[in-house]
């Protein structure tokens, strides 16, 4: 027996008497599960490859020999195919990316007050330009609205609801997505018997009330009404303004505010629509302000 004096923190010392070689047999245990593991991996790499090559047999040969496959593409297949089975939880998806030339939607308007820009979305739903002057800063980028409210967007949009009602009456063929074409001609075949439907109704009622001459719409040059402030001379021509420089008659400003600006890719002004005690678009019967136009009434 050794009597080993020991002082007071050395009584207490948790590691007193550890020896470290001792965590070595650990560390070896877990090497060597790690490498079963590996090998077990390996194993079942092997078999799913060896039972694709005898799904394939005598015709994926014939085919290749066609098509004169070489055994670089093979060989770079397995490759591909064992990286995507072993990294399948490394594998990441990114959305929405756009190119490294294009410029960036929140460098567009520096200005804190115009659209919000969602950086999780990378997504900027209203125009930054919105209260620019120059036509050329708008018509490079409106936002994200404005292509889902503007050109074949909108069609899509119709046929699409024409489905969904096509599947509530019972046509389950009718799928936007899964027959695309199937549905276009129906959703055709519906859009000409409803005009034609339109077209005989209305000429019933023509034929039955009479007042087709009152349909008749005059031009839309005479239909203007012009309120800007214009001055002839004694033989009839227009005078021109005191600068001399322009042609044209400088007319005198009817309101402090905006008229005749067609925003969110409206048609007519807003307040041209009345239903219910609300103001709204006759465009499209919207009566929020803000709201984009559908081409249609709702």
């Amino acid at each position: 027996m050794v009597n080993v004096s020991l002082d007071y923190d050395a009584k207490r010392d948790r590691w007193n008497g550890y020896d470290a070689e001792t965590h070595r047999g650990l560390l070896d245990d877990w090497e060597m599960v790690e490498e079963a593991r590996r090998k077990r991996k390996a194993g079942e790499l092997d078999k799913k490859k060896h039972k694709k090559s005898e799904e394939k047999g005598n015709s994926t040969k014939g085919i290749e020999q066609a098509l004169g496959s070489s055994d670089d593409s093979d060989s770079g297949q397995e490759e591909s195919d064992e990286e995507n089975v072993v990294g399948v939880k490394s594998r990441s998806t990114v959305r929405n990316l756009r190119l490294r030339e294009d410029t960036a939607k929140y460098l567009r308007n520096l200005d804190p007050e115009s659209a919000y820009y969602d950086p999780k979305t990378r997504s900027m739903r209203e125009n930054p330009y919105a209260n620019a002057a120059s036509a050329s800063c708008q018509s490079a980028y409106a936002g994200d609205n404005f292509v889902r409210f503007s050109g074949e967007a909108q069609e899509i949009r119709r046929k699409d609801a024409f489905a969904w009602e096509a599947e509530a009456r019972g046509n389950s063929s009718a799928h936007f997505q899964a027959n695309p074409t199937q549905t276009a001609m129906m959703y055709s075949e519906f859009r000409d018997k409803k005009d034609s439907l339109a077209g005989k109704k209305r000429a019933a009622v023509l034929e039955k009330y009479g007042g087709e001459e009152h349909l008749k719409v005059p031009p839309r040059e005479l239909r203007l009404q012009q309120e800007a402030y214009v001055e002839y001379s004694r033989s009839g021509q227009l005078v021109a303004p005191i600068s001399g420089a322009d042609k044209e008659v400088a007319g005198v400003p009817r309101s402090r505010f905006r008229e005749d600006v067609y925003p969110m890719n409206h048609t007519t002004v807003f307040g041209s629509w009345w239903n219910d005690g609300r103001w709204g678009y006759a465009c499209c019967r919207q009566t929020l302000r803000n709201a984009y136009c559908t081409g249609e009434p709702v």
